[in-house]
């Protein structure tokens, strides 16, 4: 069978979350696990139930959206985190993606954006709502992770995908395993060479070994 996607809410609109609760909770391969009114709250709450996928409103009181995807891509990058806003201003956008949130949903879009956008950031790609959401993503996105240093915070596919490749796997069997493409594979898997700095297959290993992530 296959495995649900455990969903998080962060709104301060008890309201929505409600709505979305119930929106969510209803689709096939969907299990929401918790909710949050604050970005404080998120933070505190979020890591113990461990979640795929955080759904984030931008603007909450204290901590906000963007701050909030940033703490998590920098303290718990198993999670993948979509914004859901109102504003459609291509400045937040940019900053969002920047900080490392895997979606942008307007919440004036139907709610297949959404859905779509929760399933994409779950296997480790991008979406942004909108005609033109395919472009920007292709031509600043995409080029602008590309760009960055070593060093970077691994995503959950890019760690699974390490810890993949130290047990020996082949992309064509990561990609039967994982339920993605083979190119999907070398996508993540040059991002994951990159981050980490490394050479070849032994320089992932022994990043493995030194996190503790292989078992004996």
């Amino acid at each position: 069978m296959e495995k649900s996607i455990r969903i998080f809410l962060a709104d301060d609109h008890v309201l929505l979350r409600e709505a979305l609760g119930c929106l969510l909770g209803a689709i096939h391969g969907f299990q929401i696990v918790g909710e949050a009114g604050t970005g404080h709250e998120t933070i505190e709450r979020l890591p113990a139930l461990d979640p795929d996928v955080a759904v984030i409103d931008i603007v909450m009181p204290g901590l906000n959206g963007i701050e909030t995807t940033r703490w998590l891509r920098e303290n718990h990058p198993r999670t993948e985190v979509v914004i859901l806003t109102g504003h459609h201003n291509e400045a937040y956008e940019r900053e969002c993606f920047e900080v490392g949130a895997r979606g942008y949903v307007l919440k004036g879009e139907e709610s297949m954006h959404l859905v779509s956008a929760i399933r994409h950031a779950a296997r480790g790609d991008y979406y942004l709502s909108g005609a033109a959401g395919r472009d920007v993503i292709a031509e600043y996105v995409k080029p602008w992770v590309a760009r960055q240093p070593p060093g970077g915070v691994l995503t959950a596919r890019e760690r699974q995908l390490a810890i993949l490749i130290s047990d020996g796997y082949s992309s064509k069997e990561i990609a039967t395993l994982l339920h993605i493409s083979i190119k999907t594979v070398e996508t993540h898997r040059a991002a994951l060479m990159r981050k980490l700095g490394a050479r070849n297959v032994t320089d992932v290993v022994k990043y493995c070994i030194r996190n503790e992530w292989l078992e004996p």
